[in-house]
């Protein structure tokens, strides 16, 4: 009799240790993303954090691993989570994740956002915990929705190849004069510019990605440049060259075949003018969020990447239309007349 008992109480333990061992599943969902300190979003750094939220996260917890199944299927190791890369958003990489933790119903994932200056860094991407059943249906709804948002993103495509909002101006030969860019590395390149600008080292915060090459203020290997004009000043949307020691190849077709909400509108070799669009949730449509132009140089180690694009969201007070083919064509203008010195 006491054998039996023995046994029972052996099975009882194993099956609490069992138990207790294996969490049941969770599920979440991207609620928010807000400074800690509640200070609101201002400008440009509004529209990127929002970009964060708008990839819909949902997920299953179990024990330590995170199931991802939107955007895409993946997992995480929650306790190997440190960088937005493992979140599947690959320009990202001037956020810093120092800390994450579950809080009753909300999941925080806790980052500095070191692309703005202001004193306010530390931020929180914040999910909600579902029941079961609420999470399939969110799930169900968000395919629906991706599928009927990038409809209208390619009917707007289709709408742009017929009818173009770019306007491209001919293009004018400007004087011009070398000058000399140093790399990160000290080494000196000559280019050909037009007499009226100026060249120098940007003291702003920026940063911008090309492919799988990061450039920007606080990255290893980059240095950017301005370009001052006298008249003409369009602040962040001006026309800038973005250099890159970085080993990774660079090459136009594959940047190009690889972003799905880009539009060309204008192509010789490495050269590029088209738009960037995105779907616009207030007002349920798919809508051109910049025009942009790209010339690409390789000079041995050196990515030389001279980009500028015009974005809406940074239209005060005018017509969009007008004002960034103004800037575009300004940009465009240029561009084309930057080149690598003989």
């Amino acid at each position: 009799m006491s054998a039996i008992k023995t046994l029972l109480l052996l099975c009882f333990t194993f099956l609490l240790i069992s138990c207790s061992s294996q969490e049941k599943e969770s599920y979440w969902k991207v609620n928010d993303i807000y400074r800690e300190n509640k200070e609101p979003f201002r400008g440009l750094n509004g529209d990127l954090m929002q970009e964060v939220v708008d990839y819909n996260f949902h997920f299953i917890k179990r024990n330590d691993s995170l199931f991802f199944e939107l955007p895409e299927k993946f997992t995480i190791d929650i306790k190997k989570l440190k960088n937005f890369r493992q979140l599947q958003i690959p320009n990202k990489d001037y956020y810093e994740i120092y800390a994450n933790e579950f809080d009753g119903d909300a999941f925080k994932i806790k980052f500095k956002d070191n692309a703005t200056l202001s004193d306010s860094k530390n931020t929180i991407l914040e999910f909600t915990k579902l029941s079961k059943e609420k999470y399939v249906k969110s799930i169900n709804d968000a395919v629906l929705r991706q599928k009927e948002m990038q409809k209208k993103v390619e009917n707007l495509k289709l709408e742009l190849v017929k009818n173009p909002q770019i306007v491209l101006n001919p293009i004018t030969k400007l004087p011009q004069k070398t000058d000399t860019l140093i790399n990160n590395q000290g080494r000196e390149i000559l280019i050909k510019t037009p007499k009226e600008i100026e060249i120098k080292e940007s003291g702003d915060l920026k940063n911008q990605v090309f492919g799988n090459i990061k450039i920007g203020t606080l990255k290893d290997r980059s240095i950017i440049y301005d370009l001052h004009h006298k008249e003409n000043d369009f602040g962040l949307k001006q026309l800038t060259i973005w250099m890159s020691t970085d080993t990774t190849a660079f090459n136009m077709d594959s940047f190009l075949a690889r972003q799905p909400n880009i539009l060309t509108y204008k192509r010789d070799k490495n050269s590029v003018v088209g738009y960037e669009i995105v779907f616009d949730e207030s007002s349920n449509q798919a809508v051109v969020q910049s025009l942009f132009c790209l010339k690409y140089y390789q000079i041995e180690n050196t990515h030389i990447f001279i980009y500028g694009d015009a974005y809406r969201s940074q239209m005060k007070n005018v017509d969009n239309k007008t004002e960034m083919n103004k800037i575009l064509n300004f940009n465009y203008l240029l561009s084309e007349n930057i080149s690598i010195a003989q």
